[in-house]
Parts: C-alpha cells; sequence; structure tokens
C-alpha cells in the first residue's frame, strides 16, 4: 500500500470509542469550574480566545504566550489556506485533476467575481489583483504547495462520501464570569461511514466524523492535547451532533503525522489544557498590566 493509502485507512477506521451525552455534560462542567477559576483575575471586560497556536505558544513560551503582533498586511501565507482548500475541493469534486491545474482557474474566477458583484468570497481579492503577475506567481505557487500537499496526503478514491473540506471554525464561548471562547480550525471532516452506505435524508447528523488539520513544521511536546482540542471545541460547540471520534495532524513540513483517537480521557486531557493556558495568559497579562 502506498503511504497515502495507509494514512487513509488509519483515517477512516471504525471509531475506537464514542463519546456520550452525559459524559459530554461533564466534560463542560468541569471545564467551566477550571476556566472560571483561572479567568478570575482578569479585569472586568477581559477575555480570551483559545486556539490551537496559543495552546502550543502558551506550552513552549509561558512567559510570553500572547506574543506581540504586527499590524495586518496581506502576504502569501494568509492566502494559501483559503485558495488551497477550494482547490482541493475542486480536485475532490472532479473539477480538476490536481492542484496545479485549478488554482489559476480558482483565483481568476474569485477575482472576476469581486470585480463584477463586490462579493469577496475569500476577502483577499482585491489585494491580489491589485499585485504585479511576479507577486501573483509567488502567491499562486504557495497555495499549490498547501493544496498538494493537503491533496497527496491521502488515497481519495477510498472515501465513501467526498469529505467536507474546509467549512466554517469551530466556536464555543464558556460561560465563565469573564468571556473565555474557544476557536478550533480544522482543514477537513471525514464522515466515518462505510463504503456504499446512504446517510438518512443525505445528513451526517447522527454519524461521527474525523478531523484533519494541517499545522508547520513538526509534531511539539504536547501534541496530542493539540489535536485533542479540535474534538473539544467541536464536541461543546454543538449538542446536536457527534463528538468527533478520531483527529489527524498532518506536519507536511515533516512528512510526519499523527492521530488521535478521541475518548473522554483525550478530552479531559484537552479541556485542563485549555485551563492551564487560560491561566498563563491571565497571568501573563495581570503581570505586564500598569499599576493602579
Amino acid at each position: 500500500m502506498t503511504r497515502a493509502a495507509v494514512r487513509t485507512a488509519e483515517l477512516t477506521a471504525p471509531p475506537v470509542s464514542r463519546v456520550g451525552e452525559e459524559a459530554r455534560r461533564q466534560l463542560r462542567d468541569r471545564l467551566l469550574s477550571r476556566v472560571s477559576a483561572s479567568i478570575a483575575g482578569l479585569p472586568p471586560g477581559g477575555q480570551v480566545e483559545v486556539t490551537l497556536p496559543l495552546l502550543r505558544r502558551a506550552l513552549v513560551h509561558p512567559d510570553r504566550p500572547a506574543m506581540d503582533e504586527e499590524p495586518f498586511a496581506w502576504k502569501p501565507v494568509f492566502v494559501r489556506r483559503s485558495l488551497g482548500l477550494a482547490v482541493v475541493s475542486a480536485c475532490a469534486t472532479g473539477r480538476f485533476r490536481g492542484p496545479t491545474e485549478a488554482v489559476v482557474p480558482i483565483a481568476t474566477d474569485a477575482v472576476a467575481e469581486w470585480e463584477r458583484t463586490g462579493w469577496r468570497t475569500f476577502h483577499w481579492e482585491p489585494w491580489f489583483s491589485g499585485l504585479p503577475s511576479g507577486a501573483r506567481a509567488v502567491v499562486l505557487a504557495d497555495a499549490v504547495g498547501w493544496a498538494t500537499s493537503l491533496w497527496t496526503a491521502f488515497d481519495w478514491t477510498a472515501f465513501a462520501q467526498v469529505p467536507q473540506i474546509g467549512g466554517a471554525d469551530d466556536h464555543w464561548t464558556c460561560p465563565a464570569p469573564r468571556t473565555v471562547r474557544l476557536k478550533g480550525r480544522s482543514e477537513m471532516r471525514v464522515p466515518l461511514t462505510a463504503p456504499g452506505s446512504v446517510p438518512r435524508g443525505r445528513q451526517w447528523s447522527d454519524t461521527p466524523v474525523a478531523l484533519v488539520s494541517v499545522s508547520g513544521g513538526c509534531p511539539e511536546r504536547g501534541w496530542a492535547e493539540g489535536l485533542a482540542y479540535l474534538a473539544l471545541t467541536a464536541g461543546l460547540r454543538s449538542s446536536s451532533l457527534p463528538v468527533p471520534a478520531r483527529v489527524m495532524g498532518l506536519w507536511p513540513d515533516a512528512g510526519i503525522h499523527r492521530t488521535v483517537d478521541v475518548d473522554e480521557r483525550a478530552l479531559e486531557a484537552a479541556a485542563d489544557r485549555v485551563a492551564r493556558t487560560v491561566g498563563v495568559v491571565v497571568g501573563a497579562r495581570v503581570s505586564t498590566a500598569p499599576p493602579g
């Protein structure tokens, strides 16, 4: 079997466990209790948005988890994911044979639609349209590279149904005295259903899914909790959908993938990691706040 076939089989294997509603409720209560304690020192009106990058920074650099960010300015790295996901989606549905063939038509169509209607499908259309041809080529090449690493990671013919590629981020706001918002971003949602089966009413509401996350670099300490965090956020977002049964992380730069089968223990570890991260962020803010 090819590496892509092995990875696909690992991703789509039957779920090892399933998290029930009572376990989800207990997990939510546990997280609320721990986060409420962690955020008690934050001034009124303060808030913390927890993301996977923040979890990683707080673990590696607990002395400066927020890190000062530069003023936003468009650059290729901010385009490659959204354009790359559109490219992979177009390839998965058979519109194109591969990312190299798809990237120019998709980018061109997006700019044309913006020029015609003012609608920004990806938000970067005005910036991209104003670039000289050489700079556009750099943006497109970066998106092709990103899309190719995701496209070649799997054997797409082995999926029972076309996975959901991209889509809205998962959000959950913790009802604590201070606002704590969890945000999870996954590149793919793959229904874990037997080949040839048909979802009832063409909906996957009762079908467990596996999430796929793409990251740069290589797996760092705490990678398992980080992957489980994505399942935690998705599971808390909607009680009408099953908690994701599996999360696979891809690190294309290193040619590495890792998988977490989601159970109560994995979710509890992720929830504890969230609470610790909130505590680190609050502590850093309090220590750097001006006196008075």
